[in-house]
């Protein structure tokens, strides 16, 4: 019976510990919390696409700021025209000529006033970026809660089957135990026999406890896009189940700490202002615009043949192209107002909508802070009843322990009976298994107050 129970544990063990063993043979990879969220934010979708939206962003402003600069555009041009024209000026002549003609051009303006368009649009790109790079913090703070939370549940789980293996450890040594001594005469079959489907029971127990850690584990490596879930494993961490009341139970602070930091918050913010710049902008169409614009101009022509009224006639000495378009370049300076009497009211209906677009900022700001006070409420009311539950449980977690030495050894002297030495191995369980809930619950309620106050740091 010894070595049936070594030979039970062993297996037990090594279902437990297969990734450890594994890791000696396929160079298993230890993840840590902190790798694991270093690895979600860079592998994140979400991410992926923040990072882009600020490359964008950036983009925009720079392409507002370059409205205040001169553009500079070069052109140039061939033409070629063979055929007669008839001219009258000087007496009716037929002209047919053959010739080849080359210009080119070089502009550039400037505006000098846009109604404000131009410096509104740059206030609301910068601004539009700003919120980027919340959004992008934003969602790494969601992926560190996200894989902190299924981090913590494989924790619990492996600590879970610890208590498991430690408690069919007692009912296969018991089981052993009653063996031997309904041999002898000493104890009735029916203990035997009663031990027997606790040790089946636990044993199941136990199944079920590896199988949830093995699919929590799944889970977890699949939000860190990892597929080879046989090659990584987690990293056992000290549980912080200390409540630290100073910081997590003055519910006034974090609320307060909350309004200044949550960067949805500060997104929303940003995003009034943003609308009230797009108002800006769109209004500068009812003011004139006003632009300075400069350019160099010349072009050249060729003659290949000319016949007037049927005879060939000598074109003479003919400049080179590139000495014309050298010599004979000439420029042009103006400045330019346009302003918009009446555009069929395309200003009116554009700031109609930036009003409205405003307008709901402010209903979506107001929100987010009600959103960020029901948070807290929620939060706090949380980590209270966890405080709660750590002094429960740890009472709880005493009482069962003491009240099963004193039973098992009522039990060993024959005081008491099967029955009630088993309760007292289930309450012991159990109250061992809600004392590590407890303490994990404790570390994720105060990790869900960081998230919530905006404290939470990748």
């Amino acid at each position: 019976m010894k070595n049936k129970l070594i030979g039970l544990i062993l297996v037990v063990a090594a279902l437990l510990n297969a990734s450890m063993v594994n890791a000696q043979q396929a160079d298993i990879k230890i993840l840590n919390l902190q790798d694991c969220i270093n690895i979600a934010v860079q592998r994140s979708t979400a991410v992926l696409k923040g990072n882009n939206n600020v490359a964008f962003a950036g983009t925009q402003v720079l392409a507002a700021y370059g409205q205040y600069l001169p553009n500079l555009a070069a052109g140039g041009g061939y033409n070629y025209d063979r055929g007669n024209n008839f001219y009258s000026s000087a007496g009716p002549e037929l002209i047919n000529e053959n010739r080849s003609q080359y210009n080119y051009q070089l502009t550039s303006s400037i505006n000098l006033f846009t109604g404000y368009y131009n410096y509104s649009n740059w206030k609301a790109a910068k601004l539009g970026k700003d919120i980027s790079n919340l959004t992008l913090e934003l969602a790494k703070q969601q992926i560190e809660l996200d894989i902190t939370q299924s981090y913590l549940q494989v924790v619990l789980d492996k600590k879970i089957v610890e208590l498991d293996i430690n408690n069919l450890a007692t009912s296969l040594k018991r089981e052993d135990q009653l063996t031997v001594l309904t041999d002898v005469g000493r104890r009735a079959k029916t203990d035997l026999y009663q031990q027997q489907a606790q040790t089946s029971s636990n044993k199941l127990l136990l199944i079920n406890a590896i199988s949830k850690m093995q699919n929590d584990k799944i889970s977890l490596f699949q939000k860190l896009r990892i597929d080879s879930t046989d090659n990584y494993d987690v990293a056992d961490i000290v549980i912080d189940d200390n409540a630290d009341a100073a910081r997590y139970g003055n519910k006034d602070g974090l609320v307060q700490e909350a309004l200044q930091n949550r960067v949805d918050l500060k997104s929303a913010m940003l995003n009034t202002n943003l609308t009230d710049w797009n108002i800006k902008k769109y209004r500068s169409g009812y003011l004139p615009q006003v632009s300075l614009s400069a350019g160099l101009y010349n072009n050249g022509a060729y003659f290949n043949s000319l016949s007037v009224n049927g005879e060939n006639t000598d074109v003479g000495t003919q400049q080179t192209i590139p000495t014309q378009l050298y010599k004979y370049t000439y420029g042009l300076v103006g400045i330019n107002a346009i302003w918009n009497i009446f555009d069929r009211y395309y200003t009116k209906s554009n700031v109609a909508g930036a009003k409205i677009a405003a307008d709901n900022a402010r209903i979506d700001l107001q929100d987010t802070k009600t959103g960020v006070l029901a948070n807290i409420r929620q939060a706090h009311n949380d980590y209270r009843n966890a405080v709660q539950q750590m002094e429960t449980v740890g009472v709880g977690y005493i009482a069962a322990e003491k009240a099963y030495e004193a039973v098992s050894g009522q039990y060993k002297e024959g005081a008491t009976d099967f029955i009630t030495e088993s309760n007292a191995q289930l309450v012991l369980l159990q109250a061992a298994q809600s004392k590590i809930e407890a303490s994990v619950n404790m570390m994720l309620q105060k990790k869900i107050i960081d998230f919530y106050v905006g404290a939470i740091r990748n």
